[in-house]
């Protein structure tokens, strides 16, 4: 699944200071008859579970389903072939909000006997089916149980999803989403990664409406009553969290692939409700191309007949990787193709090479339990994060990913609530916690890490070995570990068990030692909050030094720390500068002498220093200020040596660290007017020479960073730029559309709520509610909401985020900026204390999400009292299944404070010294 993060996670739609973007919400050739593959060797849990008795088993499933979209009910019929491996007179499988109407079991030949008695648990979703008669061991017999279930509105299961026909009908659709632990509430099953099936599907719909699934239909009959049944084609073995049907009114779009590597053409099609197919062809283009690259670097053939796409109006999730029919938000699939913006093509060709990714990564080879999450999202981060690479190589995606990936991680990760890569999960209600920048970003970036190291080729040799050696089956971290050891020669499980398996990393101490030719380097547990303590700082890492000096062709890749510190060759006297942690690749923090940060300081202002390693120089400065280890003067006196800093992803560091910094200090009367002056003399002049109309030939980066520059510029105070924003947005909404490119519309509307008045405010509110308006800009228009600065605007924006013109997966969307203003946090939080039984309601299917809404109403607040309050606040309330949100919540609100004690008095007397 792609990112439960808005943010994300991955669905960059939100104009937002970093600080406001969740670390967690925007998340995916064998013959057609499919054998049962033997499970892959067992491997030592790492935890204790709550499984399912392993005394019955499935092989196969024949689902009938047969919904009802003007009842949003259904009924259906599960026919499961299991296996008897202890004699029994009870069959335990998970069932969730179904209503159980009959269950017989017939073993071979025999006559099937009916339950005696169906018990629903309802606290670890199960149901206990009691037979008068034993079921001995050895035998294999035919469950078959009849239920009806609701197409509820809680985004999970069997769902029900609203969209408006061309005549402005409200109608719905009825739609799935299975992972991770959801299929229970569609069909009773055994609902466990390991407990993989093939699947027949049957769907008795509307003969008007298209019924999808998996695979490719084998044959449409009649049902009678206007009704018809599809059937379609057995599914390969898979898990049921993968399995999927979407039911309604749906147009589509097709195209092939070459087949080159698939062996033959492979069918794609992308779905939509009517009238939307056309903005489908970006995503359909990219997923062309990258099934084809997929299927040569893995070096299998995709293993299904066809790929199908499709566009949910309600979806909680970014995207849904299920076998062969690939479930997205809107924003997450579609383009329009004039007016989408730049970032948005680009994050749709991201979360599209992420889900095809899955289909090898997760649903070929699947994670034997969901501590090893991190198999399927780290890696499809990694690999998708190369198809788009290989694709647009002009998106220079790879140094995106500093910012978007590797840095998003490192701060969740410096964190004492963060958690391991392989995280213990015991229970249902633990999963969906572990959907975040851990399992996503940090694994990605140690995946990156370690290919880095060890080397493309022979890194991707090793997947491909994993992958034919475990197809069809489930498998371990240690099975990745052992394919990659194999394929490049080196004893990969000694150096990354400790990365997957221990939270946190190191911070890299630089000692010049005398002579001027050696240096040593001590690691040691970075955390955002301080120092370690003794007990805190017992992991030695695996940490690859790459060791760049001045004038060297080549980093030292052969330098490896493993000890608590080591002496290293390194011309520190001769050579201008030195960095460690070339291009910044590994996960670690560096922090240098005061000499040393001077000499790269003046090689970044010579323009000396690569793209990846000034983003990584100025990142470390920023986390080292915030931890302590060094000053919030040190980070702002560095920052002067990137005045003439042209590139978009460098500016996009910079301008998320002074947003942090300007979110802690923003109730410092007198420092945060300061802080803006100091904005204003970097952003302004950007904002100057790029102008506002784009340039002939730019490519979308030098788009991306016009926008910035306008954001930037107008938020700190700079009154032509504001002005001239709010000018547009005027010119814009009496027609005249060319006053703005697909990217500073964006800004300009969020530029022109934070300083303007009503006028602005209802006008932008308006184009979010046309739903003619491409879905990306729509969201962005309604994240641009949250700057208002005005009570009475922000007290709308929170009425406005519970009302039906919001849908539930967008009401983060709506209440995200508003922490941007030290004035209106505590009215943010106040509506949250005020709704939280409304919204636990409503996400009571997904309570993640209140983690995520808690987030944004808590996490930019300082002051120790203001956490015990909140602390207060969740003390008696059930916190069990957003327990990690909160406790990294509380966690930064108590380092901020810290770091804002620390170092407010130095901070003003910079600024003031410096005239700002």
């Amino acid at each position: 699944m792609h990112v439960h993060q808005p943010p994300v996670v991955k669905l960059a739609v939100l104009i937002v200071p970093v600080v406001a973007v969740l670390a967690a919400l925007w998340l995916v050739v064998q013959p057609p008859s499919f054998g049962m593959s033997s499970s892959a060797p067992a491997q030592k849990p790492v935890e204790e579970r709550e499984l399912l008795p392993a005394n019955v088993t499935p092989t196969h499933y024949e689902i009938l389903l047969a919904p009802d979209l003007e009842a949003l009910t259904y009924s259906g019929k599960v026919s499961i072939n299991v296996r008897i491996h202890e004699s029994t007179k009870e069959v335990v499988l998970h069932s969730n909000e179904l209503e159980l109407s009959k269950a017989t079991l017939a073993v071979g030949d025999a006559a099937p006997q009916p339950a005696s008695r169906i018990d629903l648990r309802k606290e670890d979703e199960t149901a206990h089916l009691h037979f008068a008669q034993q079921l001995e061991a050895g035998s294999e017999a035919t469950l078959v149980i009849e239920f009806r279930g609701v197409l509820n509105d809680l985004m999970v299961g069997f769902y029900r999803s609203r969209y408006t026909d061309a005549q402005g009908t409200d109608k719905f659709m009825a739609t799935t989403q299975f992972e991770p632990t959801d299929a229970r509430r569609a069909f009773p099953c055994w609902d466990e990664p390991t407990q993989k099936a093939t699947f027949d599907v049957t769907l008795r719909v509307d003969e008007a409406l298209t019924a999808l699934s998996n695979m490719d239909v084998a044959s449409e009959t009649p049902a009678g009553d206007g009704l018809k049944d599809v059937r379609f084609n057995r599914t390969p073995v898979m898990s049921t969290y993968l399995l999927a049907f979407v039911v309604g009114e749906l147009e589509f779009i097709e195209a092939h692939t070459s087949g080159k590597h698939n062996g033959r053409p492979i069918p794609c099609r992308v779905y939509t409700t009517p009238g939307k197919s056309a903005r489908g062809k970006f995503a359909l283009d990219v997923a062309v191309q990258v099934l084809e690259y997929f299927a040569d670097v893995f070096g299998i053939a995709y293993a299904l007949p066809k790929l199908d796409q499709i566009a949910i109006n309600d979806f909680e999730s970014g995207a849904m990787e299920n076998w062969g029919l690939i479930t997205y938000r809107e924003v997450a699939l579609l383009v329009d193709e004039a007016s989408s913006s730049s970032q948005a093509r680009q994050q749709v060709a991201y979360v599209v090479s992420h889900e095809l990714a899955h289909q090898w990564f997760g649903n070929l080879v699947t994670m034997e339990w969901w501590s090893e999450l991190w198999l399927n999202e780290g890696f499809a981060t990694w690999v998708g994060t190369l198809a788009v690479d290989h694709v647009f190589p002009e998106y220079h995606i790879w140094t995106q990913f500093l910012v978007d990936d590797l840095n998003r991680a490192l701060a969740l990760d410096a964190l004492r609530s963060s958690h391991p890569i392989q995280v213990p999960v015991r229970r249902s209600a633990d999963i969906s916690q572990i959907f975040d920048a851990i399992s996503y970003s940090k694994g990605g970036s140690a995946i990156r890490m370690l290919s880095s190291y060890i080397g493309l080729d022979s890194f991707l040799a090793g997947v491909r070995a994993y992958l034919q050696k475990h197809k069809y089956a489930n498998a371990s971290t240690q099975d990745l570990w052992s394919a990659l050891s194999d394929a490049s020669g080196v004893n990969v499980t000694e150096f990354m068990a400790i990365w997957t398996r221990t939270v946190g990393y190191p911070v890299l101490t630089v000692q010049e030692l005398p002579g001027g030719a050696q240096i040593k380097v001590q690691q040691d547990r970075y955390l955002s909050a301080g120092h370690a303590s003794d007990d805190e700082n017992q992991t030695l890492w695996w940490v690859p030094l790459r060791i760049k000096a001045a004038g060297a062709e080549a980093c030292n890749s052969s330098a490896v720390l493993t000890a608590r510190s080591a002496v290293f060759d390194v011309p520190a006297a001769e050579a201008k500068w030195y960095k460690l942690n070339h291009d910044t690749v590994g996960i670690c923090r560096v922090k240098y002498s005061p000499s040393a940060v001077a000499s790269l300081a003046a090689a970044i202002a010579k323009g000396e220093l690569g793209i990846n390693d000034r983003i990584g120089i100025i990142s470390d400065a920023a986390a080292l200020a915030t931890s302590g280890h060094s000053s919030t003067v040190d980070f702002l006196t560095l920052l002067r040596a990137y005045s003439n800093e042209t590139e978009f992803v460098v500016w996009q560091e910079i301008s998320q660290r002074l947003d942090a910094l300007q979110s802690v200090w923003a109730n410092e009367a007198e420092a945060i007017g300061r802080i803006r002056a100091l904005a204003r003399t970097l952003y302004s002049p950007l904002a100057k020479r790029l102008g506002w109309d784009a340039v002939s030939g730019e490519d979308s980066l030098a788009s991306r960073l016009r926008a910035l520059a306008i954001r930037a510029a107008g938020f700190s105070g700079d009154a032509h730029v504001a002005a001239e924003a709010r000018r547009r947005v005027n010119a814009f909404f009496e027609g005249d559309r060319s006053v703005f490119n697909s990217d500073t519309q964006r800004a300009a509307f969020a530029v022109a709520v934070r300083t303007g008045g009503r006028a602005e405010f209802d006008k932008i509110r308006g184009y979010y509610l046309d739903t003619a308006n491409p879905v990306d800009q729509r969201l962005a228009a309604l994240s641009s909401l949250g700057f208002a600065t005005d009570a009475a605007l922000v007290d709308d924006v929170l009425t406005f985020a519970l009302s039906e013109r919001v849908r539930n997966q967008d009401l983060h969307q709506a209440i995200a900026a508003i922490n941007t203003s030290g004035s209106n946090r505590q009215r943010l939080w106040q509506w949250y204390c005020d709704n939280y039984a409304v919204l636990a309601a409503r996400y009571r299917a997904s309570m993640n999400y209140m983690g995520i809404l808690l987030r944004l109403s808590v996490a930019e607040f300082t002051g120790n009292s203001r956490a015990d309050e909140i602390e207060a606040f969740f003390a008696a309330r059930d916190t069990s299944k957003f327990r990690r949100v909160l406790d990294q919540s509380l966690e930064k609100i108590r380092a901020n404070t810290r770091w804002l004690e620390k170092d407010r008095s130095d901070v003003a007397a910079w600024l003031q010294s410096n005239n700002y």
